[in-house]
């Protein structure tokens, strides 16, 4: 490890993580009534639903001491540390210590901006998020029919596997997809966006923060839609997840052929995004990314590792 490579990493710890949307956990994994523990920004975060449904995402150690919130209850909608049983509103604060003590100013625990979408529950590292929760062009939520999974863990920066969107030249090489291009990227505040359209043919890619790669494709009549996320466990250790889905068109709509039809078409997309992942696995499982060397094809590729560099950072509320 060379002294540029350590230093890298100790500005990286110092200035915390990027200050963007974080998926945190399947949504299905949330259920109501109980809570649940993820590792995620350097810390720990304890997930739950509250009373009406909406998830709820918030430091997972209790300030009395130290319990880990995530194995404790939800009673009433709010978290109920195992230990002691004091009780946390959905805005982190102490409302209840059994014991009839008063409660101290400093009882509380951080609670992060959360939405929940794309079957996925999202954390937004900042006190407020400066973008919207990550989309995928071309299509609302409420208008497809899709699937989202968990896909692992590996030990890179989310941003490492966010590259391949803008990386065309491997796309074409270790996919062996018949990509072109795009003449430019537009490069915004807090999202990087391209469109390559032919005759019978559409891409339309986003990448929304630096964790999470959309994209919308249409070959003749058919339209698909994916979106690839990550957040870091850690510095250096990302846990990912995907989603894909078609549209939701009934039958002899728009010439459509139906839920069974969509159904089909489903399946065969998720087998495609799974085989785009496991062609991806051998490389990013293993890489010690270090871009030195970039060439003429990767002017896409080093125009997002600049905005990465740009990007906002801050430590998590419970740092």
């Amino acid at each position: 490890m060379t002294l540029t490579l350590e230093r890298r990493q100790q500005d990286e710890e110092t200035a915390g993580f990027h200050q963007s949307w974080f998926p945190v956990a399947l949504a299905s994994d949330v259920t109501s009534g109980r809570a649940i523990g993820q590792d995620v920004l350097g810390t720990r975060v304890v997930l739950y639903r509250d009373a009406t449904g909406r998830a709820v995402v918030q430091g997972a150690f209790c300030p009395h001491l130290g319990a880990d919130l995530s194995v404790g209850q939800v009673v009433d909608g709010q978290i109920r540390c195992a230990y002691h049983h004091w009780k946390f509103d959905c805005a982190g604060q102490c409302v209840d210590i059994p014991a009839g003590d008063k409660i101290p100013p400093g009882a509380r625990i951080a609670t992060y901006p959360s939405a929940e979408a794309w079957g996925l529950i999202w954390a937004f590292n900042g006190e407020a998020p400066t973008f919207a929760v990550p989309g995928i062009p071309g299509a609302e939520e409420r208008e497809l029919i899709y699937e989202t999974h968990f896909r692992g863990t590996r030990a890179t920066d989310p941003w490492v596997s966010t590259s391949n969107g803008v990386d065309f030249q491997h796309l074409r090489a270790l996919h062996g997809l018949p990509v072109v291009d795009p003449d430019a990227v537009t490069v915004g505040e807090h999202s990087i966006e391209y469109r390559i359209e032919a005759p019978v043919f559409l891409q339309e890619g986003r990448i929304t923060g630096v964790n999470t790669f959309s994209q919308h494709l249409a070959i003749g009549d058919q339209h698909l839609f994916m979106l690839f996320t990550g957040a870091p466990i850690a510095h250096g250790h990302t846990r990912g997840f995907y989603t894909y889905g078609v549209r939701d068109i009934e039958e002899g709509q728009n010439g459509g052929q139906g839920r069974d039809g969509a159904a089909e078409r489903l399946a065969e997309l998720g087998a495609f995004v799974r085989q785009l992942i496991a062609e991806d696995a051998p490389v990013l499982d293993t890489i010690r990314f270090r871009p030195r060397v970039l060439v003429a094809s990767d002017r896409h590729l080093a125009r997002f590792f600049k905005y990465v560099r740009e990007f906002p950072r801050a430590q998590p509320p419970d740092a």
